[in-house]
């Protein structure tokens, strides 16, 4: 959708790191990438990694809307996107589009895309991811720090992850209650109502006056076929001013301050992926439907007035 000059066949654009922010803090990505530079058909990567499963570029296409504008389209199959190391039972299927992997504690990151959930789109009652920001370890076996899913056939948006802990060992009750962040909203006639929310300093909240991580308001769902842009503040950080803020539309969602990485174990850098990670239907014995989710301007750049001044554009 955006229009940028690019000296290659790429659309990937750097975006320079404005004299007034920390050098010390600075995202350790700073880009733009509208896929206006690619060509229709199979997608190429360049400064990207894909994360397959094995089925290789075949779930990333560019596709061209009747106005010209250029996305990447991202599907899952049954069977096709599986993970060949999951256990019999935990089967997942995923599509991922991603950063390279970089060192990115301490760093204050802002991150924007669009996604559209075609006309033609099928919801599933089960877990649909379409975003994370992970801090990745060895054995990696914990949730991102920011992850968006579906649940319920569409009708829950679930906004949060993990902000520490032992990364090989399954999360304990009393690690949850320490570690995890989130919420939960429902689809009540056409607006994303807040049913939950959790942070590392308390319980569930259920008194609407002692909501801590949204601002209680209605935000539209938006119809399938039609656009919709996040924009996402992340401070990754041992301290206590660190933050993960959330937006969809220039609504704020999502609004936790606090540590945001307090892991051990061996760190092996950060990512960030947008595309379709999802539990498959052999858990269930049961096929699940292809999933084909639309993603366009993906920018990271290291403050908000930088990324305000993109999305103006």
């Amino acid at each position: 959708m955006m229009c940028f000059t690019s000296g290659n066949s790429y659309s990937w654009e750097k975006v320079p790191v404005p004299d007034s922010v920390d050098k010390k803090t600075k995202s350790p990505w700073n880009f733009s990438e509208d896929f206006e530079n690619q060509e229709e058909g199979r997608l190429r990567t360049n400064k990207f990694l894909i994360n397959d499963k094995g089925a290789g570029l075949k779930p990333f296409l560019i596709k061209e809307d009747p106005d010209g504008n250029k996305y990447l389209a991202v599907t899952v199959k049954h069977g096709w996107n599986h993970d060949p190391k999951k256990k019999r039972g935990e089967e997942t299927e995923r599509a991922e589009f991603q950063t390279r992997p970089k060192r990115a504690v301490g760093k204050e990151m802002w991150i924007s895309f669009k996604t559209r959930l075609p006309q033609d789109f099928t919801h599933i009652d089960d877990r649909v991811l379409f975003f994370q920001f992970k801090n990745q370890f060895e054995q990696m076996g914990r949730s991102p720090l920011l992850g968006l899913r579906y649940y319920k056939n569409g009708n829950r948006l679930q906004i949060g992850g993990d902000t520490g802990g032992n990364p090989r060992k399954s999360m304990s009750r009393e690690e949850r209650y320490v570690h995890h962040i989130g919420t939960k909203y429902k689809n009540k006639g056409g607006n994303w109502i807040v049913r939950w929310e959790k942070d590392r300093r308390e319980g569930k909240i259920r008194d609407e006056d002692d909501f801590k991580l949204t601002t209680n308001e209605p935000v539209s769902v938006t119809p399938l076929g039609e656009w919709s842009t996040y924009k996402i503040g992340i401070y990754n950080t041992k301290n206590d001013d660190g933050f993960v803020k959330v937006y969809k539309d220039n609504q704020l969602m999502f609004d936790y301050k606090g540590v945001t990485f307090d892991w051990r174990g061996r760190y092996k850098g950060s990512y960030i992926r947008i595309g379709i990670y999802r539990d498959s239907g052999k858990q269930f014995g049961i096929e699940y439907p292809d999933q084909t989710i639309h993603f366009d301007d993906f920018i990271v750049v290291s403050d908000e007035k930088t990324l305000d001044q993109i999305l103006n554009r």
